[in-house]
């Protein structure tokens, strides 16, 4: 009989994998003057948002805080990657855009970004795959009820 996974462990496991993929990252993607995570985000960019797209969007979608957003891209912007304008019409409105530099150096990390996504998933059949989609989707569902949840009990502010 099998022996029951314990929440510890299954919380411990999801956060090993994040750290190898991170430590991957850092070993397989990151050149001098960039960090693996930071050229991670900028084939994110590429892929997604190659005429580029607004900072509250970018929060969404990666489920960051604006703090921790805007302190990447102020990296990124000082390493003449990303710009960042403000709208005239609304300043509180923020576009990211990709700078010729990272057009022109975006082939390679894309390149770099691939061969490491297939390598990590050549493990995973795309029924696994499927599934583990769908259970990463139930856990953030989860942890956005708790946000809510939280919100609600603090008046709207999560301390």
């Amino acid at each position: 009989m099998k022996e029951e996974i314990s929440t510890e462990e299954l919380l411990f496991f999801i956060r090993k994998v994040n750290m190898k993929l991170s430590a991957q990252l850092a070993l397989r993607l990151k050149l001098p003057e960039l960090t693996g995570m930071q050229i991670y985000f900028l084939v994110y960019i590429l892929r997604h948002h190659p005429k580029g797209t607004y900072l509250t969007e970018l929060c969404r979608e990666i489920g960051v805080s604006k703090a921790t957003l805007s302190s990447l891209l102020r990296k990124l912007e000082e390493k003449e990657y990303l710009y960042v304008c403000v709208e005239q019409e609304d300043i509180r409105r923020k576009k990211v855009l990709p700078t010729a530099k990272l057009i022109s150096q975006g082939s390679g990390f894309l390149q770099k970004a691939e061969k490491l996504e297939s390598e990590i998933c050549s493990v995973l059949s795309r029924a696994e795959r499927e599934q583990l989609i769908g259970l990463e989707k139930k856990l953030l569902k989860q942890f956005a009820a708790m946000e809510d949840n939280e919100k609600h009990k603090t008046g709207g502010y999560i301390r």
